[in-house]
């Protein structure tokens, strides 16, 4: 599994009133760092494939797709999103319990 590091990072979806419920998926994006894979230099701004789980790994979080881990910290997360979403970081793991709902 490839890992990596997000900072100013946010979720999205594809949400939108002409998708079915249960086709929505969730995106993870922000800036890229220490990707084990090289693609990316670091700093790069990436939008992911679907989140498949998010874990609590105590300091951070690790959101997984189907081919990278994401390493994502209370600290670094898109200030502007915290702003519209107060608390985000912490309402991950409802957002994790809505994956493992939907498996």
């Amino acid at each position: 599994m490839n890992t990596a590091i997000m900072k100013n990072w946010s979720i999205t979806s594809n949400q939108c009133v002409f998708i079915a419920p249960e086709l929505q998926r969730y995106i993870l994006q922000g800036n890229i760092y220490e990707d084990s894979r090289g693609l990316f230099p670091d700093g790069s701004q990436v939008h992911t494939s679907s989140i498949r789980d998010i874990r609590d790994c105590g300091t951070h979080k690790v959101v997984a797709t189907s081919r990278t881990e994401y390493k994502v910290f209370p600290d670094d997360i898109d200030s502007e999103y915290e702003k519209a979403f107060p608390g985000a970081y912490e309402r991950l793991s409802m957002l994790a319990n809505d994956l493992e709902c939907g498996k």
